[in-house]
Parts: structure tokens; sequence; C-alpha cells
């Protein structure tokens, strides 16, 4: 039986994942972990702010990785965001 966590956990678990994945965003060779990371706080509960947070970070990124050409990486990040294989300018309003 897994035990439930009062919600100022979950919502300070987030705050922390959140944390931990900026400042593995700014750590050389550590993108890979921010990534999972922001996803990981968006699969807790995809409502909170925290996962809105997390998903504009990844949007930050997939743009970063458009711009020095990893494309096959911003593809990636654009998908899991449901942007499509058109990017930003596809996305539903």
């Amino acid at each position: 039986m897994t035990p439930i966590m009062p919600d100022k956990t979950k919502t300070k678990a987030r705050e922390e994942l959140l944390e931990m994945a900026k400042v593995w965003e700014k750590t050389p060779g550590k993108i890979q972990h921010a990534i999972e990371t922001y996803e990981r706080v968006i699969g807790i509960d995809p409502e909170s702010k925290e996962a809105e947070k997390a998903r504009d970070a990844l949007l930050e990124i997939a743009k970063r990785f458009d711009k020095e050409g990893k494309k096959y990486s911003a593809y990636y990040l654009y998908q899991k965001m449901g942007y499509g294989k058109e990017g930003l300018s596809k996305r539903p309003v």
C-alpha cells in the first residue's frame, strides 16, 4: 500500500525537484538530468504551478537546442510537449 502524502508535502517535493532541475540545467553535461527531472515534475501533477514552470523550462531548452542546431533534441522536446513536428507554430491555442 502506497502512503498518501499531504498536499503540502507533494508541493514541497515538486518545488525541490524543480530547483534540482534548474541546477542540473546550468551544470555542463547534466542537461539530460534536468530534462528528466522537469518531466518528472510534470508527471507528478500536470496541473500544478510547478508543472507549468517545468513545461516553460523544457520549452526554453528546446528553443536553445533548436538555435544550437541540435534539431533532433529540439524535435524530441517539442513532441513531448505536444507541439508536433512543426515546432512552435503548430501549438494549439
